[in-house]
């Protein structure tokens, strides 16, 4: 006996993908006059380590990538004094100078046929860590993953506004965390699934101030946890950085980044006539969080 296939549901199912798929496609004009080629200058420093810079060009969209191929002549002061004055014909430039806690830096870059670039930043006080405790577990996630609660505690210098960037080792976001703190939440950055954490001191300004982490942070293992103390300019570019990488990559099925793909949002720019960022921080030595053991 032959069986009769009804193909329909099949067909419904194909043609609502296609639908789907032809509905999110647009096309974009893209006016390509009047683009004005800009130079581009990327340094993030931290004492300890010597500054590094890398450079590049914009250029139009719809050509290639402009690599560096004239002579860049760049200064740099430290509290208005010179401390470098050199010319390359590279994309980077390593040099041996270490920056300084507290001290304010001025870079101009000059590129002929360009405007001279120029951006300033400061390297903040560190900030210590005065305590760090892990309460393993507080609780099983849905998964039936212990979650821990770390309390990160330090003082806040005053008068002053201060900013600050928490990372827990190699950890990556934990999709199953649940914060809870309302200096985490007052910043608005949780939805946009951050793989550090970074704040102002708006809420604690000049006080010893406790931050709580609910989350897995493994079990078993003594984790640490380093605090920056970092600039605004830092602060801005990895708030900006974060919302721009949530809006243009996909989920593990590749589904969001195609139907729902959401707007393209701007990066933090303080390159003065060009692009990039020129920002400093200052972090402590990785601290261990001291275990509580609460089963």
């Amino acid at each position: 006996m032959t069986k009769k296939i009804n193909f329909y549901p099949l067909f419904l199912l194909c043609f609502s993908y296609l639908l789907i798929f032809s509905s999110c496609t647009k096309e974009i004009e893209i006016d390509t006059h009047g683009f004005e080629k800009k130079l581009v200058v990327n340094s993030i420093f931290k004492p300890g380590k010597p500054f590094f810079f890398h450079f590049s060009f914009t250029e139009n969209p719809t050509n290639s990538y402009s690599a560096i191929n004239d002579s860049i002549h760049i200064m740099l002061y430290g509290d208005n004094r010179k401390i470098l004055d050199t010319k390359v014909l590279s994309d980077t430039l390593a040099t041996s100078i270490y920056p300084s806690w507290g001290s304010t830096y001025k870079l101009k870059v000059f590129v002929q046929g360009f405007d001279t670039v120029f951006a300033y930043d400061t390297v903040p006080q560190r900030v210590d860590i005065v305590d760090a405790t892990i309460i393993q577990p507080i609780a099983l996630d849905r998964y039936g993953t212990r979650i821990s609660q770390a309390s990160i505690t330090f003082s806040d210098p005053p008068n002053m506004p201060n900013y600050y960037e928490l990372i827990f080792g190699n950890s990556q976001y934990d999709y199953e965390n649940k914060i809870t703190d309302p200096v985490l939440l007052n910043e608005g950055d949780i939805g946009y699934k951050p793989t550090t954490y970074f704040f102002s001191d708006e809420l604690f300004d000049g006080q010893k101030y406790t931050l709580i982490i609910n989350r897995d942070l493994g079990y078993g293992t003594s984790r640490k946890v380093i605090l920056r103390s970092i600039s605004r300019n830092y602060y801005l570019y990895r708030k900006y950085w974060t919302r721009h990488y949530f809006n243009q990559t996909t989920d593990e099925s590749g589904l969001r980044g195609i139907i729902y793909k959401a707007e393209p949002q701007p990066m933090f720019n303080n390159i003065v006539n060009g692009y990039g960022i020129f920002a400093g921080y200052v972090e402590n030595q990785p601290y261990t969080l001291r275990k509580i053991d609460n089963e």
